[in-house]
């Protein structure tokens, strides 16, 4: 016979349980917002990574272009399906929030 035990409820699934509906909604709005916040700012800096050798040409102007198309591209990629990295992450806050 196996015995399982019961884990008592943490602090953020206490503090879950008392919000209303829309206070849930909109932290839930928040943690998809932030997550894929999170998945364009990481897109962006790997891209930057890749493309760091990549000459466009113009100097110092260029390489600024540079930084700020691949801040475009992340963002654009993550508003799209993404790499899923975002959803990820936006199950562990919610369930570091108690809202899984």
């Amino acid at each position: 016979m196996t015995a399982f035990a019961v884990l008592p409820p943490t602090p953020a699934q206490i503090a879950a349980a008392a919000m209303t509906p829309a206070q849930q909604s909109a932290a839930r709005a928040k943690i998809t917002e932030t997550s894929r916040k999170f998945e364009a700012s990481f897109l962006s800096t790997m891209l930057q990574s890749v493309f760091k050798d990549v000459d466009l040409g113009g100097g110092e102007g260029g390489e600024q272009f540079k930084s700020i198309m691949m801040d475009a591209v992340g963002k654009q990629i993550a508003a799209g399906r993404g790499v899923g990295l975002a959803k990820s992450v936006q199950a562990e806050m919610l369930k570091l929030q108690g809202l899984n």
